[in-house]
């Protein structure tokens, strides 16, 4: 937070009365301290970066993901792909509209006849092209802006934190 930020909070806080003060500073200090809070506001700003480069070529970060796990694994059913990305099944249907209206994936009869399959078309194969040296240029500012080392440091919490908490579902 920046410091006149942090004194207007303070000013705040000693305008109010004493049982006012005290949950506005417990809810502040909660904040500062809630892993999940901080955890979103780093992916926000990533994201942000991310989506920054991306959207010269028409891309959000997410959409670029999809695309590129398409191009990987594809084809793939729905309920597989959104595993794969850890999304529930709503969050990939909602990403997966507007991909598909593009022509860049298409979303057709799966294997069995029962299910359905999600498989990349050659304009998606070309805007995965065209959107890879943006994720590149973008990768480097967040690299740059972080440092290596704590990219390095990070991507190894990270996936330490990834076990521990999957180990426990």
């Amino acid at each position: 937070m920046s410091s006149r930020r942090a004194t207007l909070a303070d000013a705040r806080i000693q305008t109010r009365s004493a049982p006012q003060a005290s949950a506005a500073a417990a809810a502040s200090l909660q904040r500062s301290a809630c892993t999940d809070t901080q955890a979103h506001q780093l992916a926000r700003l990533v994201r942000q970066h991310y989506d920054a480069e991306l959207s010269k070529v028409g891309l959000r970060i997410t959409q670029y993901r999809l695309l590129m796990e398409v191009v990987a694994h594809g084809p793939v059913r729905p309920c597989d792909l959104a595993e794969m990305m850890s999304l529930s099944p709503s969050t990939l249907t909602r990403t997966l509209k507007p991909l598909i209206l593009t022509g860049w994936v298409a979303l057709g009869p799966g294997s069995d006849g029962r299910t359905r399959s999600v498989r990349i078309t050659a304009a998606g194969r070309g805007k995965c092209a065209e959107g890879v040296p943006h994720w590149s240029v973008a990768q480097a500012k967040v690299h740059h802006l972080i440092g290596s080392r704590n990219v390095s440091a990070l991507h190894a919490l990270i996936g330490e934190c990834l076990m521990r908490m999957s180990a426990v579902e």
